[in-house]
């Protein structure tokens, strides 16, 4: 077994009880359509990351039944949202887990949401593919679970090896409170000092905050060479905003989760010169990122962003292994433990013997109002 649930077990045999109190619900949709849940934030706070994840799986769906489907069968996608609440997560994992028609799972959003379900999926034997749920402690919620997106480990201790390479000696950090922002601040800080980075300050935020100038203002004090952004990107802009408003010309540096045409939009001329990694890239090396990109653009009339590209992945290949393995909840498990170097928007994939994803990162910057790749 490749992994243990011990530190979920009390957690899981919870939620045992609770999917217990619903019936095995027959087949919703009949014997010619294939059913994946799609768990999101689609409403609240996070709701823009729920819309990218809603649009990037039903984009794969849509892609398949084009082409005939498998076996004929249409796939479906059945959207239930989370809220990106963990309690609300908990109730959409019993609905889909009890629903026997459900071949495997799509999410959800939040690291946090995702370890409150994982004992559930993983007692009940179908497999979870969350796009975006990187907090390290992921690795270990359970067999049947799996994520297309790298840990939080992994990327900001590449990240603190690339500040090192940037000539950075003193960074601070600027942090969602949250699962995954202190993953990030964390191992960043742990890597900081593996490579005579000094970190001279480390400040927290609430996700939806909106005013970060008295944060800047004690680290301009600090005199960084660059701020470590362990957030999203709609914090990121204001974050720029403000420091330019504050005349603190420093660099910034962050995760993947900042790889988005809302930063450039929101932040414009103060995200210049951002530094940032990203693994879904078009027009770049990666032909399946550009095609997934040339098709989001024509379904949706918008650019796709990480979140729908890894969504995209996530439900790929969820489609794959039912392609591969046939309509059955364990055989889907199966194939992905052995998946291995598949092409993907998001670069090429495999899974570890944890479900964790292998894959190298882009590195990036912005500069003219756009994202390049940082030569």
């Amino acid at each position: 077994m490749k992994k243990t649930l011990a530190a979920l077990a009390i957690t899981g045999l919870l939620a045992g009880v609770l999917s217990g109190c619903g019936s095995n619900s027959e087949s919703k949709a009949g014997s010619d359509t294939i059913r994946i849940g799609l768990a999101a934030p689609i409403s609240g706070t996070q709701a823009q990351y729920g819309t990218a994840f809603k649009n990037g799986a039903e984009l794969a769906a849509a892609q398949i039944n084009d082409a005939g489907g498998i076996d004929g069968k249409k796939v479906e996608i059945v959207v239930q949202d989370d809220k990106g609440d963990s309690n609300e997560a908990v109730n959409v994992a019993n609905k889909f887990v009890t629903d026997k028609s459900i071949l495997a799972v799509v999410g959800h959003f939040n690291s946090s949401a995702t370890l409150a379900t994982a004992p559930i999926y993983n007692k009940n034997k179908i497999v979870q593919v969350s796009p975006s749920s990187s907090a390290p402690a992921v690795t270990d919620a359970g067999e049947y679970t799996f994520r297309v997106i790298t840990t939080d480990a992994f990327q900001a201790d590449y990240l603190a090896r690339w500040s090192k390479e940037l000539g950075y000696g003193k960074v601070a950090l600027i942090y969602e409170q949250s699962d995954f922002g202190l993953g990030l601040l964390n191992v960043y800080k742990q890597s900081a000092s593996a490579n005579n980075i000094e970190v001279v300050a480390a400040e927290a935020y609430n996700p939806g905050d909106k005013d970060f100038s008295t944060i800047l203002t004690k680290i301009k004090e600090k005199q960084p060479d660059a701020i470590f952004i362990g957030g999203f990107y709609n914090e990121a802009a204001l974050i720029a905003q403000q420091a330019k408003k504050l005349n603190f010309d420093v660099d910034f540096i962050g995760v993947d989760s900042l790889y988005s045409e809302a930063l450039l939009d929101l932040g414009k001329e103060s995200v210049e010169g951002f530094k940032l990694i990203g693994f879904f890239y078009p027009g770049g090396d990666n032909a399946e990122a550009t095609k997934f990109d040339e098709e989001y653009q024509a379904k949706y009339n918008s650019k796709p962003d990480t979140y729908a590209a890894y969504a995209y992945v996530a439900t790929s290949v969820i489609i794959k292994a039912i392609q591969e393995k046939g309509a059955d909840r364990e055989s889907i498990k199966s194939y992905l433990e052995t998946l291995k170097d598949y092409k993907s928007a998001t670069g090429v994939i495999s899974f570890d013997k944890n479900g964790d994803v292998v894959t190298v990162p882009s590195r990036l910057t912005v500069h003219g109002g756009k994202f390049e790749l940082y030569k």
